[in-house]
């Protein structure tokens, strides 16, 4: 039993081995890359097999025939399986392989197993007419104007110029009469060789002396003669294609080339193709005869184009005539993919630029060996034509081309952008390899290729329609010497641009331009008159004009703002929403005046900006300290008690302290700067508004990838960007103004709260005899006090137990405008002279010598009392009286009565002081950083450089507003700036 159990075991260990190699697949095959000569290769199989008995391999080896001798008796489809029978002795295989023929002596068999050849001019016979096999083999001659075909089984009849020539019945040409296949009365028909007729002047070759082209000198004069002679369409087309090759240029040479020639045929000929003056009847049509102007403001093209997607007309359908180069028409081909774009790309995007209304650009470098090697760029020649319908009827209508490598002379008249000297051209190809050989089986020397291929489009108006438009083409040259072997990067672009009429846009621009400006030159004048009341002046000095001419600085570069925020949301509105074809944008050249206006817009803005910082940076401040001594010194630390008796002086902590915070508050603005700009990059740049700045009209945020964006429009971007950004800092104004200072914080309000603590009012002189007070005085009548004191007063004033704090009787009314006398500005000026002397050389900011000190300290008192009498109503010539501002004084910002007898104190809204701080003049710093943000963007298009350049700018203007303000205040204050922090 354990011998059975062991032999089962045994068993089944050798199934499992055996099992695998039974049952495993091999799916690998022999590599076969070339069969003996006595086998084919099958291509079902993909090897090689025998072929069989009297068999031989085809010359394809991928069948077998019959060896020599040997007729076909079967042939099943398969190749190993046919058989074969020899044939009797002096016999040979019939053409076809199926039967034998025998040899007549006149033709005897030859040792490769065929009859002899037949004479030449004659056909071999080997069945009849029926098809039957003749009893041996035979030859007839061709008669009556008949000659063997190529293959020589039939006669065909001879060419007609050849039978129209020759008297008799054969169909050779003398040899000097032949041309292009051709033959001619004589060889006074046939045109000569003129000296240089083959050479192409190349200007990058021969030091601009060109080559002598071999395709030149192999096609040029049988071309000219056929077409000259016969008119033949195959050579005019070749003679064509020719001049093509010279860029049209039959003006600039010495010697009769293939231009010439076309041109000298073409007025030989009747009559015009399709009634087109400039047409020739069976010729090439390659020069327009109407000017540039004429051709380009053609109507007929009836298409009414529109952006809807649903409609069949937002497609451009440009269709081409192709041709090879010796002259064949190959066929209507539709210009879509990649037919003449050089740059390779998906076909969704380079379809994109036949999509009616959009601004397309492709750009990309190619190695120069592709041009040479690269089999995409075949030689064809091509005429450009527009497809359109209607009635029913297809038409084409013949794009016009404007090649600006054409010459004039020595002049490139098309380069240029006047019209009048454009010539209009009709034939043009991309790639040229061929005309730059010097011969047949070397590389060409030269290649020329379409590095700019540009459709201009121009649409009538707000039909929809377009004029007849314009295909721009210009052809770069490379010399094999200095870019096969390197292999240097080429550039090649595709673009499509529309254009319209601008004038009445141009012109409504100039108008609102012209206008503003004139209105800002009279309102310039108007605040210049202004400062000279502020400032005291009667006359007109040099002064007031530098005044006047930063005034109309700040309002010059609103107004040009102003007028381009205007266009560019017209452009960005009403292109984006149009579903008709009314509005085109304007191409980059257009966009010059409106980049010129945003730049000057910009260098004006930079002047208002440093009168404004200047402005601020040198106001005359003084803190009116109303504290009083509490007594006189009883007793005194010093040694000897020199000061005993004295009255005791008040802190001056207070008053450093509202000065420091005073300086704190000089570029607070209302809006965070570093928030301003992340939120414009995070709409711009991550959430997409940007994709509205493209030139694409369909584009929309965060446009589809798939789809083509084009290019960004600059008036576009400026207008997004201007948007976004003027949006956001009204989002910020609001909040601050309506919530932040309302509820959280207000600068100004605390910095009021915090002189009436301090007991301390601030006399700001803005100009000479305008500025800003602020009522500091404490209605406890003193503010140095412990704590405990200190806040029984603020309890006091809580419960009403104490007057209010504004400078009238029951009044809370602390700020105010103020346009004092002159003659109080200039006790004023008296009084501070010492304060304003320039300091001794090698003292710092803030610090004087001895004596210097003892005035400024005697000064700052004076000062003190007389302002503090004057604010009390205690001078007897200088006095106020409190009013409130007309509410035209409140719009113009400006005063209409001048303080003659009395100075005027205005009731504000209790901000009016940040006239002397950034916070007042957030509009011009917000206008001021749009636009440099703008003009950066111009420049870069970077939204992100844009913002990090701005926010550098911000950066650099405060800490100039800060350091010299703070230079200021400690210079009109006494207050060291070391207490400045």
């Amino acid at each position: 039993m354990a011998l059975l159990l062991q032999q089962i075991h045994l068993c089944i260990v050798l199934i499992f081995l055996i099992l695998p190699l039974v049952s495993a697949e091999d799916y690998s095959l022999v590599y076969t890359t070339s069969c003996e000569d006595t086998e084919y290769f099958d291509l079902a199989e993909l090897q090689c097999k025998s072929c069989g008995l009297f068999l031989e391999t085809s010359e394809d080896g991928l069948d077998c025939d019959c060896v020599a001798g040997y007729k076909l008796v079967s042939d099943t489809g398969a190749p190993s399986e046919k058989t074969c029978q020899a044939c009797p002795d002096e016999s040979m295989v019939t053409s076809d392989g199926w039967n034998c023929i025998t040899c007549p002596v006149a033709y005897p068999l030859q040792p490769n197993g065929k009859c002899a050849d037949c004479a030449a001019g004659d056909i071999p016979v080997e069945y009849s007419l029926d098809g039957v096999l003749q009893s041996e083999y035979s030859c007839t001659s061709c008669q009556d104007d008949t000659q063997p075909d190529e293959v020589c089984d039939t006669c065909e009849r001879c060419h007609q110029s050849v039978i129209a020539v020759t008297d008799d019945d054969s169909c050779d040409c003398p040899e000097e009469q032949e041309a292009g296949g051709l033959c001619f009365e004589s060889s006074d028909d046939l045109l000569e060789y003129r000296d240089g007729m083959y050479d192409i002047p190349y200007e990058s070759y021969n030091d601009g002396n060109g080559l002598t082209s071999w395709y030149f000198e192999e096609n040029y004069l049988a071309a000219e003669s056929v077409c000259n002679s016969y008119l033949n369409l195959t050579s005019c087309q070749l003679l064509g294609n020719l001049c093509v090759f010279l860029d049209y240029n039959q003006n600039n040479r010495l010697y009769e080339d293939a231009c010439y020639s076309y041109q000298s045929i073409a007025a030989q000929t009747d009559g015009f193709a399709h009634g087109i003056d400039g047409w020739p009847e069976s010729m090439p049509w390659l020069y327009y005869s109407e000017s540039a102007d004429e051709v380009l403001e053609d109507t007929r093209i009836s298409t009414v184009f529109t952006l809807s997607p649903d409609n069949e007309n937002t497609y451009l359908k440009f269709v081409v005539g192709k041709y090879t180069i010796n002259g064949d028409f190959v066929g209507y081909e539709d210009i879509t993919g990649s037919t003449l774009q050089l740059c390779p790309d998906t076909k969704t995007n380079l379809d994109a630029a036949f999509l009616f209304g959009t601004t397309y650009s492709l750009s990309c470098s190619i190695p120069a060996q592709q041009f040479w090697d690269w089999p995409q760029y075949e030689n064809y020649m091509y005429d450009m034509y527009i497809e359109f319908e209607e009635n029913g009827v297809k038409y084409l209508h013949a794009i016009p081309l404007l090649l600006e490598n054409y010459k004039d002379g020595d002049s490139r008249v098309n380069s240029g952008d006047d019209t009048s000297t454009w010539v209009l051209t009709r034939r043009f190809f991309m790639v040229d390899n061929l005309s730059g050989k010097i011969t047949a089986d070397t590389l060409a020397e030269v290649v020329r290729y379409a590095s700019l291929f540009k459709f201009e489009i121009e649409i009538q108006g707000q039909n929809g329609k377009i004029y007849t438009p314009l295909l721009r083409i210009r052809y770069t040259e490379i010399n094999r010497e200095n870019s096969y072997e390197s292999n240097a990067l080429q550039g090649v672009s595709f673009e499509v641009e529309y254009s319209m009429d601008l004038s009445s846009y141009n012109e409504d621009v100039s108008i609102a331009m012209g206008v503003l400006s004139v209105l800002a030159v009279i309102w310039a004048a108007v605040r210049t008159n202004a400062w000279r009341r502020r400032a005291g002046m009667i006359t007109i000095d040099i002064i007031s004009m530098f005044k006047y001419f930063f005034f109309l600085c700040g309002t010059l570069a609103d107004v040009f703002f102003i007028v381009m925020f205007g266009c560019g949301l017209y452009w960005l509105i009403f292109f984006r929403e149009q579903s008709g074809v009314y509005l085109v944008l304007p191409n980059s050249d257009e966009e010059s005046s409106f980049i010129a206006y945003i730049s000057v817009a910009y260098v004006l803005k930079f002047f208002d900006l440093v009168h404004l910082i200047g402005s601020q940076c040198l106001v005359d401040i003084f803190f009116i300290d109303w504290e009083r001594p509490k007594g006189r010194i009883v007793q005194s630390n010093e040694p000897g008690a020199e000061n005993k008796g004295q009255i005791a002086p008040v802190s001056a902590w207070r008053m450093f302290f509202v000065a420091n915070e005073f300086n704190e508050i000089q570029t607070t603005r209302k809006i965070n700067v570093i928030f301003q700009l992340f939120m414009v990059i995070l709409f711009l740049d991550v959430i997409g508004f940007e994709d509205l700045a493209s030139t694409n009209p369909r584009a929309y945020v965060n446009t589809d990838e798939e789809y083509y964006t084009g290019d960004d429009s600059r008036i576009l971007r400026f207008a997004v960007s201007s948007i976004v950004y003027l949006t956001i800092a009204l989002c910020q104004w609001v909040f601050f103004t309506f919530i932040y200072e309302r509820f959280v914080e207000d600068y100004l309000k605390n910095f009021v709260d915090l002189c009436s603590m301090g007991n301390v009012s601030i006399f700001i002189h803005l100009n000479r005899c305008y500025g800003f007070y602020i009522h500091g005085r404490s209605p406890h009548g003193k503010a140095d006090t412990n704590m405990k004191e200190m806040q029984a007063q603020l309890k006091r004033e809580e419960d009403n137990l104490v007057g209010q704090r504004g400078l009238l009787p029951n009044s809370e009314q602390q700020t105010f405008e103020m346009l004092v006398q002159l003659k109080l500005r200039e006790q004023y000026d008296k009084i501070m002279q010492p304060l304003t002397a320039p300091q001794e050389r090698g003292q710092r900011s803030g610090g004087r010598g001895s004596v210097d000190m003892e005035r400024s300290l005697q000064a700052f008192q004076t000062m003190n009392k007389f302002l503090s009498a004057f604010l009390d109503h205690s001078l007897r010539d200088l006095d106020y009286i409190v009013k409130d501002k007309l509410l035209l004084e409140r719009i113009l910002d400006m005063e209409f009565f001048d303080p003659v007898d009395k100075g005027f104190f205005f009731n504000d809204d209790g901000h009016s002081f940040d006239g002397a701080l950034f916070h007042g003049h957030e509009s011009t710093l917000l206008v001021y950083d749009v636009l440099f943000f703008s003009v950066i963007d111009l420049i870069f298009q970077n939204y992100m450089l844009s913002a990090v350049l701005t926010y550098l700018m911000v950066v650099i203007y405060s800490k100039i507003r800060d350091a010299w303000g703070r230079s200021n205040l400690a210079n009109k204050t006494l207050v060291d700036d070391r207490f400045l922090i």
